[in-house]
């Protein structure tokens, strides 16, 4: 028995692992497409742009290991049906609960590891992409690599630079601050170069003039050198509220204890807490809908297409479900529990269908021929 339970696991993770890396990957490169525009317009090289695609695996694998374990022990569970591997094990006194526990034991292993996506790895990635996303974009000097364009560095500041050179001299400098309590003015500079501060990037220019107005009079200012604001905001850090995904389990269910002028709602974020309890759930309530329809059904030459049908939509309509109550329920505080009982109804139900005692069909012996009655021809 532990043989073939443990070469029946070893089918259905493997199919497990290699299905979460094809669906992760294929998940990754479409939402990695926003993050291109960091290579190609910000000078982001490719280390830095993979380290924060990784960032992005731990909530891809959560989502996407449940389908993945499911799809797996559908697969194992038909194959095995269709080599009829399985008619031999239960002739060998196997019952159905038997044959399920290779799944389930997959199954709580993905559990856990989903638990700890959600609770710990989710969180923690979220937060570092995000700081890494702020750090990278905050480095003005990236962003001038668009020569010819002007570019608005908040609502304040203004800047064109006609060319950037491979050594990051920039050329044909224009640079106009319409910051609030100051007077408005614009610098044009033959060339400079960005450098950062302990405060802020700035700009050292070279052989440019400070063109300013004041009481109706343009007033011209030459110089050899000079220095200039890029007009970033030191303190957007601080002032940043985190996100529901940045945010740890205590922090969601427990609002109350953040601070009152939090920008999201106490039902935002207790419904993100529910659904990062509920959503490891699911790769149980997955294999156990797979290994219903596979296990009870009666089998068939003409294979269980059936079946397989009906666990699809029976799951589809799980996920489904799962999904449309979170997002409802960032909205009504009512709709946690619908979440649990989403995910754990389905879950007891196909148990007590695997555990009910399997019932086979008698076939009536034929009768005798001596038992006929008189007249009847025999079968």
């Amino acid at each position: 028995m532990r043989r073939v339970t443990r070469y029946m696991s070893q089918q259905i993770a493997v199919v497990t692992l290699f299905a979460t890396v094809v669906l992760c990957v294929a998940v990754l490169l479409v939402q990695s497409v926003r993050l291109v525009d960091l290579i190609v317009n910000r000078g982001v090289g490719l280390s830095q742009f993979g380290y924060m695609a990784s960032l992005m695996v731990p909530r891809f694998v959560a989502l996407v290991m449940p389908i993945a374990l499911f799809g797996a022990t559908l697969f194992t569970y038909n194959r095995m049906i269709n080599d009829s591997e399985l008619v031999v094990l239960r002739s060998a006194g196997l019952s159905t609960w038997s044959l399920a526990r290779p799944a389930l034991f997959v199954a709580f292993g993905a559990c856990a590891l989903c638990y700890a996506m959600t609770l710990y790895l989710m969180p923690a990635s979220a937060k570092e992409l995000r700081l890494h996303l702020q750090e990278t974009r905050s480095q003005w000097g990236a962003a001038l690599l668009q020569e010819g364009k002007f570019t608005n560095v908040g609502e304040e500041v203004t800047i064109f630079v006609r060319e950037r050179t491979a050594a990051g001299e920039l050329r044909g400098i224009l640079y106009h601050s319409q910051k609030d309590g100051e007077d408005e003015f614009t610098v044009i500079a033959e060339r400079g170069a960005v450098v950062e501060t302990d405060q802020d990037p700035r700009i050292v220019v070279l052989n440019g003039t400070r063109q300013s107005f004041e009481d109706g009079r343009m007033h011209l200012v030459r110089f050899d050198r000079s220095t200039i604001d890029l007009g970033g905001n030191p303190d957007a850090t601080d002032n940043y509220w985190d996100q529901p995904e940045e945010r740890y389990l205590p922090r969601l269910l427990n609002p109350s204890e953040t601070d009152p002028n939090d920008v999201y709602y106490r039902e935002k974020l207790v419904a993100e807490g529910h659904g990062r309890l509920v959503l490891p759930i699911l790769p149980l309530t997955y294999a156990a809908l797979a290994l219903a329809f596979m296990l009870r059904a009666q089998f068939s030459r003409r294979g269980n297409l059936g079946g397989i049908l009906s666990a699809v939509g029976v799951m589809t309509l799980v996920l489904i479900g799962h999904l449309s109550i979170l997002n409802a329920a960032g909205r009504d505080a009512d709709l946690p529990p619908a979440l649990w009982i989403n995910a754990l109804a389905p879950l007891i139900v196909a148990l007590i269908v695997l555990y009910k005692p399997r019932k086979h069909r008698r076939r009536t012996p034929p009768r005798d021929r001596a038992e006929l009655p008189a007249g009847q021809p025999a079968e």
